[in-house]
């Protein structure tokens, strides 16, 4: 009898300190707090929002800016710019951080920060005119790095992302005369066989446990290999991704998300168009706005949590994103 006994105590014991086990992580996750981070203008102010506390991005020159992509990189604040980038608040031009010379041109479409490294990609030609080749190029701490040159520029949504130390860009580039949509793995480029038609959305987007490639019509993990179709909706936009752990969330443009491949609605009569989708711990950061641009909302599992009127066309909220404390 005794050693029947022992056994199971010792299943009894195995089988309460799982179960505490759990209660501790669901404990810990329903405690975790969250700083949530919106960019955006406030009556003409470049600007954002932490945690709904306003801060100011300077700004000095004539030329008119808009901040866009926000992230956090050791508690730094990065905000993208059309013409530069602001870290916790201070300017610097593209030109400046690529020491480009003054007469040559700077075309920057995406910035990605990874551990105080400074990557940007886009196109510059040595002078403004159109006749001179576009040099399709990233910048890794002001150092350029040449992709391909053309005539003709078409790659206004490459992305760009760092992943266990290689540099990934989603592009469109011309081979044998046709325009193929794919991803630069540091230099070399990956066409992609469902990515053949003309110039389109290429987004990479990784975490610390995937890189994947999104399009239109499809998703690839580029860890594993494994290819996802996905059906566009009626009112197809950039389907823009964003990563929780292993899942996939792809921006489906007006009230509509994907979760992998699992269509989701998420109806909203007043502001239908979702410009900014971000997920942590499976709850669901979004930017949202009615189609004239009068008024934008913030929304964090569908709960508004903060908005911006735009009644003299200044104001906006334009990228989101959140950090777990």
């Amino acid at each position: 009898m005794r050693n029947l006994i022992l056994p199971f105590i010792l299943l009894l014991t195995f089988v309460f300190s799982c179960r505490e086990n759990d209660m501790d992580e669901g404990l810990e996750q329903k405690n975790a707090s969250y700083d949530v981070y919106i960019s955006g203008k406030d009556n003409g102010d470049l600007c954002y929002w932490k945690n709904n506390v306003k801060h100011l991005l300077n700004y000095t020159l004539a030329s008119n800016e808009t901040p866009t992509k926000i992230f956090i990189d050791n508690n730094d604040v990065y905000v993208k710019g059309r013409y530069g980038y602001w870290k916790n608040g201070n300017y610097t031009t593209y030109k400046q951080a690529s020491g480009v010379p003054s007469q040559s041109t700077v075309d920057i479409f995406d910035f990605h920060v990874k551990n105080g490294d400074i990557f940007f990609v886009g196109y510059t030609r040595s002078n403004i005119s159109s006749s001179s080749p576009a040099e399709f190029c990233y910048w890794k701490n002001g150092t350029k790095y040449l992709l391909f040159t053309a005539m003709s520029t078409y790659n206004d949504w490459c992305t760009l992302t760092v992943f266990n130390s290689d540099i990934y860009i989603g592009a469109n580039k011309e081979i044998n005369g046709v325009i193929t949509g794919g991803y630069f793995k540091n230099i070399v480029f990956y066409p992609l066989a469902n990515a053949l038609s003309s110039p389109q959305h290429t987004f990479v987007i990784s975490n610390d446990n995937h890189v994947y490639f999104s399009s239109i019509f499809f998703y690839k993990n580029l860890s594993t290999g494994i290819e996802t179709s996905i059906i566009p909706t009626t009112s197809t936009r950039n389907y823009q991704p964003a990563l929780d752990l292993n899942d996939i969330y792809i921006n489906g443009g007006i009230d509509a998300y994907y979760k992998n491949s699992t269509f989701i609605n998420s109806q909203n009569l007043s502001k239908p168009i979702i410009l900014d989708l971000k997920v942590m711990d499976q709850n669901i950061y979004m930017i949202r706005k009615d189609p004239n641009n009068i008024e934008f909302k913030a929304y964090i599992n569908n709960v508004e949590t903060q908005t911006i009127q735009n009644l003299n066309f200044d104001s906006s909220f334009n990228s989101i994103t959140v950090v777990k404390l």
